[in-house]
């Protein structure tokens, strides 16, 4: 028999959480460290901030249908598709169009497949004109299947029952695991063995989905305060694991990856049970000017993650070419060239952030609430 669902005021739908945009600030400033530097620790640790991108969307936005199910029993999957398209498309085809000028301006060679693959989000497959814009595709594929999943939920009505449903997540996991297991054993001895399939960078999220499923229909509320060493233990275990295992090896390209994503699923976790600790920061009087303004320094790059992301490589060939580096004697990926590009690819991101994803996601905001 299927559990029933809860059905709660519409008005208590999910809120705000000052936590998510933190973790947006630390999985962005990885991404920049990987990215500008040629070594040390941030290099080393940085490629992992995809993957916190990825249990972030995950669990933020299934939460938002599983919310909306919980709270009103039914699920807008138009509106769904809709805010999701106004927050990812005009950033991204805009940027898309400003890479096409600039290849043509400085006599780039790009294909049409390239372009085609970036037009159509197939990145995660076929290679686009960017290296980073694969894990745009992962997401991208992420939302459209789980609005046609979730539609097809829908249709065939509710009750649904909770554990069954959670049992099945939790075996789509393990599948993914597995195939990646198949796939990466053929080249267990190479050091170096990078790959961007959907189908086989998805635990983040899918990890993000089994955490905001227990989040409306389980008992993780009840654990954010009481679990706290349980989440603290998985994420250290998922540092030593990022620390001592390097990126593309074949342990952490088989179960290692897995052990990072679980352990910032446990970072999650630890930042929602203190979302009510930031939320007092944020607002008391009593809270320092010094770390309110911190606070709202790093909230403000979490808050505009995506565009510093997507422009952040576009940052980094500016400087290049416009020659900043020879002129200041810095050495491409040392200390001094990374800081700037990290400055810049900040200052780049959160400026289009506020010309072009601000004002377009609070249209959106009104026109579909």
């Amino acid at each position: 028999m299927g559990t029933k669902i809860h059905r709660m005021n519409p008005s208590d739908t999910v809120r705000y959480k000052v936590s998510l945009d933190l973790l947006r600030a630390l999985a962005i400033l990885l991404v920049l460290g990987r990215h500008s530097f040629s070594s040390g620790l941030w290099h080393r640790l940085g490629w992992s901030g995809v993957d916190l991108f990825f249990v972030i969307s995950g669990f933020l936005v299934s939460g938002l249908m599983f919310g909306e199910l919980k709270n009103t029993g039914n699920m807008r999957i138009g509106r769904f598709l809709a805010r999701r398209a106004l927050k990812i498309y005009p950033s991204f085809y805009l940027f898309l169009l400003v890479s096409m000028l600039a290849a043509w301006f400085t006599d780039r060679s790009i294909t049409g497949l390239q372009i085609i693959s970036e037009v159509f989000y197939l990145q995660s497959y076929i290679d686009g004109m960017w290296m980073h814009t694969w894990s745009l595709s992962v997401e991208e594929h992420f939302y459209l299947i789980m609005a046609m999943v979730l539609a097809i939920w829908q249709r065939r009505g509710f009750p649904m029952n909770v554990s069954r449903t959670m049992l099945l997540l939790v075996m789509s996991l393990c599948l993914l695991i597995a195939l990646r297991f198949v796939y990466c054993w053929p080249h267990r001895g190479e050091n170096w063995f990078a790959f961007s399939a959907t189908h086989m960078r998805a635990d983040g999220i899918w990890i993000g989905i089994i955490l905001a499923y227990a989040y409306h229909f389980g008992s993780l509320q009840a654990w954010l305060n009481t679990k706290r060493w349980l989440f603290a233990l998985v994420f250290v275990i998922a540092l030593a694991t990022l620390y001592f295992f390097s990126a593309g090896s074949h342990a952490m390209n088989t179960w290692g990856m897995t052990v990072v994503c679980l352990g910032y699923g446990g970072l999650l976790c630890l930042c929602l049970g203190w979302e009510s600790q930031l939320q007092r920061w944020k607002s008391s009087e009593h809270t320092s000017a010094t770390k309110r303004r911190a606070l709202s320094v790093v909230s403000t790059i979490g808050k505009h993650s995506y565009s510093i992301y997507l422009w952040h490589l576009f940052a980094d060939n500016l400087l290049v070419k416009l020659g900043i580096f020879d002129a200041m004697g810095w050495v491409y990926g040392g200390v001094g060239a990374g800081l700037c590009t990290v400055g810049v690819s900040v200052g780049l991101g959160l400026l289009m952030g506020w010309i072009v994803e601000g004002p377009i996601l609070r249209w959106r905001n009104q026109k579909f609430a």
